[in-house]
């Protein structure tokens, strides 16, 4: 059973979830936010203990990103990816969210739910027009329950750097996806 073909729909990554299969992700949102120019915050990633001024400059490093115009990729499964995340929301700007489990466990059965309490205050709801959530699992799985995860922290970097196997070129690091 482990070598089953994901489910593929003929919907928009927008409308529903859907698998892409050369580079082994599921996308669930705003697909063209991957032609953007990406960027990451590299202190967010590793183990998760930050000192409060640590998580500030974390902040800081995330909006500075974000006024330059770049399209943030961040996780939300401990307080320095949570810090990075909440930025864009401030500015009204599109993310990357790479989660480690199953969309319905971070997003809700509908979809709808921002992945953490503290992006509800910024945005009632999870925007599939204006973000981009990416995981590894099928949308019903479960995530990892850790505050450290090694295999996000280099979906992130990989994601924003363009080195994607199945998803980059090497003149192109995000070529169109012709679901939309």
């Amino acid at each position: 059973m482990t070598n089953q073909t994901p489910p593929r729909s003929a919907n928009p990554f927008a409308k529903e979830p859907g698998y892409f299969p050369s580079a082994g992700l599921w996308f669930y949102g705003n697909i063209h936010v991957l032609r953007s120019e990406l960027a990451y915050v590299p202190a967010a990633l590793g183990p998760d203990c930050r000192t409060p001024s640590e998580l500030d400059r974390i902040a800081s490093d995330a909006e500075h990103a974000v006024l330059n115009g770049d399209v943030l990729v961040c996780g939300v499964h401990n307080d320095a990816h949570r810090r990075a995340a909440i930025v864009p929301l401030r500015w009204g700007s599109p993310r990357i969210v790479v989660l480690s489990g199953g969309f319905r466990h971070h997003l809700g059965e509908n979809l709808r739910s921002e992945p953490f309490r503290a992006a509800r205050l910024w945005r009632y709801e999870w925007d599939p027009i204006t973000d981009l959530a990416i995981s590894r699992r099928r949308p019903d799985s479960k995530p990892t329950f850790s505050l450290h995860n090694p295999t996000i922290d280099r979906l992130i970097a990989d994601l924003a750097e363009g080195r994607v196997e199945g998803l980059c070129g090497i003149y192109n690091p995000y070529p169109p996806i012709l679901r939309e």
